[in-house]
């Protein structure tokens, strides 16, 4: 995916859009993989209360992020506890063209 200011190209198409689908994140403590962390969207402000999400529990608030050229930038910021001192999380966000919720 490349972004100029006034479209996303994905896959040599162009699209006035495009919205957060899924992540992984493989978290490790002094090198040992302590979690591997996966699923839809990331934790944040659309909640759905009273129905779980799939793979989720039943109040979770899930953020699946719109993004538009020229919109301000989306910023995400986590955590994880560790058992050690120092580690690291590496992962990856997948984008779909387009929308994928109103």
């Amino acid at each position: 995916m490349s972004l100029i200011p006034e479209r996303f190209i994905i896959g040599g198409m162009n699209f006035s859009s495009c919205q957060l689908h899924r992540r992984p994140w493989l978290i490790r403590a002094n090198d040992v993989v302590v979690s591997n962390v996966g699923g839809e969207a990331v934790i944040g402000m659309i909640c759905f209360y009273g129905k779980p999400w799939p793979s989720h529990s039943s109040l979770i608030c899930l953020q699946f992020p719109l993004l538009r050229p020229g919109e301000k930038e989306f910023v995400y910021e986590s955590c994880a506890p560790l058992p050690t001192s120092s580690g690291s999380v590496k992962g990856s966000f997948t984008f779909v063209p387009g929308r994928l919720f109103i």
